[in-house]
């Protein structure tokens, strides 16, 4: 759910200082005294039952958030924000998407903003992909401008790119993402996913340029300044020695040898080759089914890498983290047994 106060209020008057001064300290995180600010307005107005909702949010009470959302929809029904902002906070129960499917559809039919339009569009069809029914997303789609206008939000052009994507529509995704692309071209992500585009495209011209772009933005000199590390040394150190001790003990002996290392990033080498910017990891070297058979390989340049930013960027959660490393680690020392995607896959080690 957004943090920010909906663009319009429901009766289209000028907003009440003291609900600005509210989202300004929502805005920096200050809880305790949006509160404060709210408790001087109309209890019963849907503007203050929804700056409660994502107070209510911020504060982790999803649960709370729902109901002032609902009430605020009660309290303005043209209002196409509470519909939108129930949606967004159903969507996250997968024994509710029915009812975030049924939010999304009143708030589309509600939507006199654009912003709020094209969010509540995203947002159904997302949830009718959840649901399985991608012909009914593609249809809902069709509502969405053409692939070359810009549509201004870069959140949700990219969100609409992926869904693109995921009926199916991947040169529609391409075309729009290009769009993006110039129109945000400091953005990491629109390259990234312009990438992955040209990849499911077979374009592996535009797919290596998309990303060594990616990783530029990406590793660019204080991008990450400030972000502390998510787990230290030490702590990827145990969670790397507890994931292979689950393997059996000849895979170890044979692993024994075989460096695994950390770093922030793929080398730059590697993503001109083609690889993926933001892979988790990386097997690089003779895979042991062939170091015995004369293939020319180089057994002492056989290692595993880690890339903690990749990995941060897409887990934030620590025990989240410390699985997605787990599931990584053994993936690329899979690849050192001889095992494809595919079959790590089925292993559920994709």
């Amino acid at each position: 759910m957004t943090s920010r106060p909906p663009e319009e209020n429901a009766d289209d008057e000028t907003d009440d200082p003291r609900l600005v001064a509210a989202w300004q300290a929502l805005e920096q995180g200050d809880t305790a005294d949006a509160r404060r600010q709210a408790a001087s307005l109309d209890a019963a107005a849907p503007e203050t039952l929804l700056l409660l909702a994502a107070c209510a949010r911020e504060d982790g009470d999803a649960k709370e958030a729902l109901a002032l959302a609902v009430r605020a929809e009660a309290a303005a029904p043209d209002w196409a924000t509470p519909p939108l902002w129930q949606a967004e906070l159903l969507a996250g129960d997968p024994d509710r998407l029915e009812d975030a499917l049924g939010a999304a559809e009143r708030a589309l039919d509600r939507a006199d903003d654009e912003g709020e339009y094209l969010s509540a569009i995203a947002l159904k069809a997302g949830l009718e992909i959840e649901l399985g029914d991608t012909d009914a997303a593609r249809e809902t789609m069709q509502d969405l401008p053409p692939a070359e206008v810009r549509l201004g939000d870069l959140d949700t052009s990219l969100e609409i790119a992926d869904l693109h994507i995921a009926v199916g529509e991947v040169e529609t995704a391409r075309e729009r993402l290009r769009v993006v692309c110039e129109e945000h071209p400091d953005s990491a992500d629109a390259w990234y996913m312009l990438g992955v585009a040209a990849a499911e495209l077979d374009d592996e011209e535009e797919m290596r340029a998309a990303w060594k772009r990616t990783w530029t933005l990406d590793t660019a000199p204080g991008r990450d300044a400030g972000e502390p590390e998510a787990l230290s040394e030490e702590e990827l150190a145990s969670v790397a020695e507890a994931a292979l001790r689950e393997l059996p003990e000849r895979a170890r002996e044979l692993l024994r040898g075989i460096p695994i290392l950390v770093a922030d990033h793929p080398a730059e080498g590697d993503v001109d080759a083609g690889l993926d910017p933001r892979a988790f990891g990386l097997f690089s070297g003779t895979p042991h089914p062939e170091s015995g058979m004369g293939l020319g390989g180089q057994p002492g340049l056989t290692q595993i890498v880690l890339f903690r930013r990749n990995l941060e960027r897409a887990v934030s959660e620590p025990d989240e983290l410390r699985e997605e490393v787990r599931i990584t680690l053994l993936h690329e020392t899979g690849h050192f047994f001889g095992l494809s995607d595919a079959e790590l896959e089925e292993m559920g080690l994709g």
